[in-house]
């Protein structure tokens, strides 16, 4: 009986935990730097993507605030190799947590930046 109640237990329903971050953002470096290795320009694309998407959104929250937003589309390469290098020298964190990294470093957005509306 307790045999079959602890086999329950294991293959029953998951408990739902809450996550601040869902999707890409929650992947850990290791495991961002494996899927990267596997195939390069797909890895990239989808990973960048999902910080340039989770940038956009901070800058929107800082924008409604009439607080200083961040540039997001110069040099956007090296914002994907600074991703990259967190990503390889701190293996134990999270690909968001390299997106937050390189949010510190980048320079405040300008209405006057070239492209810009």
């Amino acid at each position: 009986m307790i045999l079959a109640s602890c086999i329950a237990i294991l293959l029953g329903p998951k408990i739902a935990v809450a996550y601040p971050v869902q999707g890409l953002g929650a992947t850990s470096c290791a495991e961002f730097a494996k899927m990267y290795q596997s195939d390069p320009k797909n890895m990239e694309l989808y990973f960048f993507t999902w910080a340039q998407g989770y940038m956009s959104g901070l800058n929107m929250g800082l924008l409604a605030n009439k607080q200083e937003a961040k540039e997001l589309g110069a040099e956007t390469n090296d914002q994907a190799l600074a991703l990259r290098t967190y990503c390889a020298d701190n293996p134990l964190k999270t690909y968001m947590d390299a997106v937050l990294n390189l949010w510190k470093t980048l320079r405040p957005f300008s209405q006057n930046t070239k492209g810009a509306k």
